[in-house]
């Protein structure tokens, strides 16, 4: 919420154990807090009376008038407080019309901008502080007008030298609605300003208050869309950092050195060594890189000699909590010295070791509802399944983030399903490694990895996590996720079996290497491409829509003719010439009633038949059973009179709804039998 600043009024002693305040403890205490923390507080003083008479259409505010405009008013609760407590205050004070039955006095102003259609309209701040005073009083929320710094447009004064003054307008209220007053307002004249006069220093701040005042009527501020455009920006930049330091361990971009000096300050340097040496600046500092050749070894050495883990953890479609496979990939970077990507990278995919882990106790759980499932098909070229236990599986996997990182042992020795740190490490480097872990959409798969009881935050030696979905996303500019069978299609790649976790490791980490190479081979040129490509589309877009919208006036506007016979207004319910009625069986359809007239008739004809029905039974028992008083209601004889009395119900309404007298106007009343008939 807005920090909002406290007016000049005696606080409120408000009960912090009342009901009434639990749900909003922490709006009122920030609110508190920050009106608190101001110097000076914001004082909406009555502005002086006018004099009789009452004050007429055009005529000016007293000068020390402070106003609000009235749209941004509206938009307050909404805009400055959270979701329960803006419904709360919405509901007692705004909804169905409680905010025009106050009663509200409205000015209007010219705001001299070239871009505003109308005038503004205000309400005298008194007006909006005893609404405030209301709110604090039945609702017991504390209620301030917003900071001048976060709102400028919020509270506006015109004591300025020269400033035009705001004009009476009228009442708003239930009889009088906000078109009605607008509608009222003289067009401008120079008159308007009065003895006024703008010149270029107060014209320049007359209209900055006007743009705030504009601002603050809409449903988001200014403020707020900076902030959130400055958000998606961070957010951008943070996947663009992310796949460049990609790039660096995998030796496809050089670390910067900050502190490198600029050979452009030397004045001893001669122009041949500067060229030489501004190349060397600019590889330091990241631009102007080499091409790469997908043929040759990386240009740069690895950062960090790390080693990626890459893991995917598959759990029950219907119930998250059951872990039914985990799978680990990893690609060490000392295989890759030496040794050229190939092209696309696929070469060094060659390279990546995956193992699949399928879960004992779950093995009855098969996805197939929401996704494909296919825990059985581990592609060959990856390795084959292992099975473990849910008390294995913390072990297990820590093995994967210790030499030999996912080297596949044998674990049909007969001395235990699970490897130890002894078991697996004979003979081989246990030098402890930088590593980097890496997945596709990876907090989904940390947080599986910790329901299994490992936590891979805990690694001294784990550097970061790269996501492939924010890699991808960096790299062709993107704003939504990508799955990761579209990204394997964008490099021309299947990934076969996808769902299951083996697969999915190691094909994210095939990802990983395609998205880091193809980056650095058209980084400029994709994106110039990108946005030609763009361009090009909403061109051909806006020409087509443009030609389009051309021929169809063209055959519409047809040259010659007196525009035919009029068309004259059809009748409510019953489709017009051009929508003739569509028989959806061969059946014969009822008429149906063509207003509200009818419909009443209908009905009340429908009525006096059931009655009609139910009086021939209680006759025909009456003459079975003479010696029983049964009591006889009206009917109608047969459905034809009913037809004839909903007409004739109708010729009355209609006379009546006409202006005539009920005298004298009598609806001829349907055929019934016996005594019952003068009830009628």
């Amino acid at each position: 919420m807005s920090s909002l600043l406290q007016p000049k009024l005696k606080p409120q002693s408000v009960p912090t154990d009342s009901p009434s305040l639990s749900a909003s403890n922490s709006v009122k205490s920030s609110l508190v807090e920050d009106a608190m923390s101001q110097d000076q507080a914001v004082t909406v003083k009555p502005a002086s009376p006018f004099i009789n008479p009452p004050p007429c259409l055009g005529q000016e505010a007293p000068k020390e008038s402070k106003f609000c405009p009235l749209a941004a008013v509206t938009k307050w609760p909404y805009r400055f407080f959270q979701h329960l407590d803006s419904e709360t205050i919405s509901q007692a004070f705004f909804a169905a019309g409680k905010f025009r039955m106050r009663g509200w006095t409205l000015y209007y102003i010219h705001t001299l901008l070239s871009n505003a259609s109308k005038p503004l309209i205000l309400i005298p701040a008194t007006e909006v502080q005893a609404l405030f005073d209301d709110i604090k009083k039945e609702l017991r929320l504390l209620v301030y007008f917003p900071k001048e710094e976060k709102e400028p447009g919020f509270l506006l004064s015109f004591e300025e030298e020269g400033f035009p003054l705001p004009r009476y307008l009228g009442r708003l209220d239930l009889d009088h609605s906000l078109d009605e007053m607008e509608a009222k307002i003289p067009a401008y004249t120079d008159r308007d300003n009065g003895e006024h006069k703008l010149d270029d220093r107060s014209f320049a701040a007359f209209k900055k208050k006007m743009e705030a005042a504009i601002e603050a009527t809409k449903q988001k501020s200014k403020t707020q869309r900076d902030k959130k455009k400055k958000e998606r920006i961070g957010t951008k930049q943070g996947w663009c950092e992310q796949l460049k330091r990609a790039q660096c361990y995998l030796g496809m971009r050089p670390r910067t050195i900050p502190d490198m000096p600029n050979p452009m300050e030397d004045p001893n340097i001669s122009p041949r060594e500067l060229e030489r040496a501004m190349k060397r600046y600019q590889l330091s500092k990241g631009v102007d890189l080499p091409e790469i050749i997908v043929t040759e070894p990386s240009p740069f050495t690895f950062q960090d000699d790390v080693v990626f883990v890459c893991v995917d953890v598959e759990a029950y479609e219907k119930d998250s909590r059951p872990i039914t496979e985990i799978g680990v990939s990893t690609l060490d970077t000392n295989d890759l010295i030496g040794l050229s990507p190939g092209e696309g990278g696929k070469i060094w995919m060659k390279k990546i070791r995956s193992r699949h882990f399928r879960i004992k106790e779950t093995a009855h759980l098969h996805n197939s509802e929401y996704v494909t499932g296919c825990a059985d098909r581990f592609e060959p070229e990856f390795g084959v399944s292992e099975w473990i236990s849910f008390k294995e599986a913390p072990q297990v996997i820590a093995s994967c983030f210790r030499p030999p990182y996912s080297r596949p042992v044998d674990r049909t020795n007969g001395k235990g399903n699970v490897e130890t740190k002894d078991n697996v490490s004979n003979g081989r480097d246990t030098t402890k490694r930088q590593l980097i872990l890496v997945g596709h959409d990876i907090k989904m798969d940390i947080d599986y990895l910790r329901k299994l009881g490992y936590d891979v935050a805990n690694l001294s030696n784990l550097i970061e996590a790269l996501d492939t979905a924010d890699l991808y996303r960096a790299w062709k500019h993107e704003q939504n996720p990508s799955k990761l069978g579209t990204i394997l299609m964008e490099m021309e790649m299947i990934g076969w079996n996808l769902h299951n976790a083996g697969n999915d490791a190691a094909y994210t980490l095939q990802a990983l290497i395609g998205i880091v190479i193809g980056s650095r081979q058209s980084s400029l040129t994709t994106m110039q491409s990108q946005i030609a490509q763009r361009n090009a589309a909403l061109e051909r877009e806006a020409r087509d829509r443009a030609k389009e919208e051309a021929d169809e006036w063209a055959a519409a506007d047809i040259e010659g003719g007196d525009g035919g016979p009029p068309n004259p207004l059809p009748r409510l319910g019953w489709p017009t010439p051009d929508q003739p009625v569509k028989e959806t069986s061969n059946k014969p359809r009822p008429n149906k009633p063509a207003n509200s007239k009818d419909r009443r008739a209908e009905k009340m004809a429908t009525e006096l038949h059931a009655q009609g029905q139910k009086s021939k039974k209680i006759e025909a028992k009456q003459l079975q059973h003479p010696e029983l008083e049964i009591k006889s209601e009206p009917w109608i004889a047969d459905e034809e009179e009913v037809g004839s009395f909903a007409q004739s119900i109708t010729e009355k309404l209609a006379f009546l709804e006409e202006g005539g007298a009920a005298e004298g106007g009598g609806v001829k009343l349907p055929v019934v039998k016996g005594a019952a008939a003068a009830k009628w």
